[in-house]
Order: C-alpha cells, then sequence, then structure tokens
C-alpha cells in the first residue's frame, strides 16, 4: 500500500508539473492564434505562480505577458513585462527561443525609447 501511495504522490506531482507548462504553452498558442483576449487570462490566472519561476520559463511568461499587453494596446503595461523578459534574457542568454527574441525585439523597438532590444545572444559554435 505504500507503494501505491507513492506512486499516487509521484503522479500527482507530474500531472502537476505538465499543467503549469500546460497552462503558458496554452497562452502562448492563444497569442499566436491572435486569441489574445484568452491569452491574457491564462496569464493573469497564472501571475501567481509565475514569481517562483526562474530562468527561461520565467522570461517566456514575462515576454509573452508584455506581448498581450502591448496587443491589447496598453503600453504602460507591457513596458515592464518585456523590460524583465530583456533582463533575464540579457542575465542568460538563450533563456529564449530565437523567435521569442525576435519577438522581444520587435515590441521593444516598438516600444521607442522607453525599452530596448535585448543584446544579441552569443553564437553556440
Amino acid at each position: 500500500m505504500t507503494h501505491r501511495v507513492a506512486s499516487t504522490f509521484v503522479l500527482s506531482i507530474v500531472l502537476l508539473a505538465l499543467a503549469c507548462g500546460g497552462a503558458l504553452a496554452g497562452a502562448k498558442s492563444d497569442f499566436k492564434g491572435g486569441r489574445v483576449s484568452d491569452a491574457k487570462d491564462k496569464l493573469v490566472a497564472l501571475e501567481a505562480e509565475s514569481r517562483s519561476w526562474s530562468g527561461g520559463k520565467r522570461a517566456e511568461y514575462a515576454l509573452y505577458r508584455g506581448l498581450v499587453h502591448h496587443s491589447l494596446g496598453d503600453r504602460d503595461a507591457a513596458a515592464p513585462w518585456l523590460r524583465e523578459a530583456k533582463a533575464i534574457e540579457d542575465a542568460a542568454p538563450r533563456s529564449l527561443s530565437d523567435d521569442d527574441r525576435a519577438r522581444l525585439a520587435l515590441a521593444l523597438d516598438a516600444l521607442g525609447s522607453g525599452a530596448s532590444a535585448p543584446t544579441p545572444a552569443p553564437a553556440i559554435d
């Protein structure tokens, strides 16, 4: 019986981890599919949890949160999220995918002087 309880516990942890990643992936998919309001709802729901994330996952969250606000015309709300994504990417190059770094650079450029594009990641040889 102890083995069964341990197995159930491990399965629960794995499912929880997948659900968390799934929610961020769902928000990204919504954004990319033009369902910006749905993406915003999912990202807002993840906000408290996202505070414990680090590295690439937090950078991704911040990026898409900023992109969503920017797409909805709220530049003031977009800027801090995009700057956070940039700070993470600058501190740990390649935290974001190539496509997401390009999205970040374009969004920061669109915001103008209040933000700056991420430092290009060094080439991997």
